[in-house]
């Protein structure tokens, strides 16, 4: 049972021509979130197939929103599984003053914020938590690295490290 990728063709195209000169451009993340509220929250597999309940249509809209807050952020390919959300997020570097790598904790942590208020307008409460505190991170700065990534959107077994 392997999870829908939805793929960001550009971006795809993109980082699979880049050389290691181009990688040093940007700041490349793959980034995983777990949902506190249990293994399929966001959906579930029958026959085989995923099928994605509201939730999960949620957690896309509000990722799929941070280009608009954060011009500088180009987004790639994402997954959802029963109890998690992957993607992958691009910063130009010479789209910032100084250092791009601390935006992406701001982009993520308002990509928690927003997908947690629209679950609670969904579920019409107030203050309720639905991720866990920590994501999981790998940054990408090789072809190596970005088919490792879309591995892991695969939820192909690799190890990663905890980040914020």
């Amino acid at each position: 049972m392997i999870p829908q990728v939805q793929n960001n063709i550009f971006i795809y195209k993109f980082l699979s021509g880049l050389s290691p000169v181009g990688f040093s451009k940007y700041n490349i993340s793959y980034v995983s979130f777990k949902s506190r509220e249990g293994k399929e929250y966001f959906g579930k597999y029958e026959s085989g197939e995923f099928k994605e309940k509201l939730e999960g249509k949620i957690v896309v809209k509000s990722w799929k929103e941070l280009p608009s807050k954060f011009p500088l952020c180009i987004l790639g390919d994402y997954s959802v599984s029963p109890g998690s959300f992957s993607g992958i997020i691009m910063i130009d570097n010479d789209s910032t003053m100084d250092n791009p790598s601390k935006y992406v904790p701001k982009i993520l942590s308002e990509f928690k914020n927003r997908s947690t208020i629209l679950l609670n307008q969904f579920h019409g409460k107030h203050g309720r938590i639905f991720w866990e505190n920590s994501y999981e991170a790998i940054q990408i700065n090789s072809v190596e690295s970005f088919n490792k990534a879309l591995r892991l959107l695969r939820h192909e077994p690799q190890e990663m490290k905890k980040a914020g």
